[in-house]
């Protein structure tokens, strides 16, 4: 399970430490793309994108949704195994794509990992908070 919100620098070369609470999880191997639906990077542990890849392959090959889909996350996706460090590399490819330059806001959304520009963060996330976009009948359906 991957909770919390980090804020992390990465080095010179790109790289990522992995937050210490996660690195077990994620020493078996991890797959990193982006998002298809906001500019940030997803990150997977091997076997979360093992089912993941199976549900986008089971799409629908004529359906053109279904193909910008597999496009999206397939060609862009890279697999790691963490450095005894726990870092990983992160291509500028996909830095570019999630606008990513230093600094870094990792947020846990349960079974796998986001990567966030610190400006994007705050305003998909915290600032849509402030605005009220999670009303309470969203959250009553839950029946917490």
């Amino acid at each position: 399970m991957f909770l919390g919100e980090y804020s992390h620098t990465l080095d010179s070369k790109g790289r990522l430490t992995i937050p210490a609470k996660f690195r077990d999880q994620l020493a078996p191997g991890l797959v990193v793309t982006r998002s298809p639906l906001d500019r940030c990077l997803l990150v997977m542990p091997r076997a979360k994108w093992d089912e993941v890849a199976e549900k986008i392959s089971a799409l629908p090959l004529a359906d053109p949704r279904s193909a910008l889909l597999r496009r999206a996350i397939f060609s862009a996706a890279e697999d790691f195994k963490p450095d005894k460090q726990g870092r990983i590399l992160i291509s500028q490819r996909l830095r570019d794509y999630a606008q990513i330059e230093t600094e870094i806001v990792i947020a846990g959304v349960n079974t796998f990992l986001e990567l966030w520009n610190p400006d994007n963060w705050s305003e998909k996330v915290l600032q849509q908070l402030e605005s009220g976009d999670i009303d309470a009948d969203l959250f009553a359906a839950l029946q917490v």
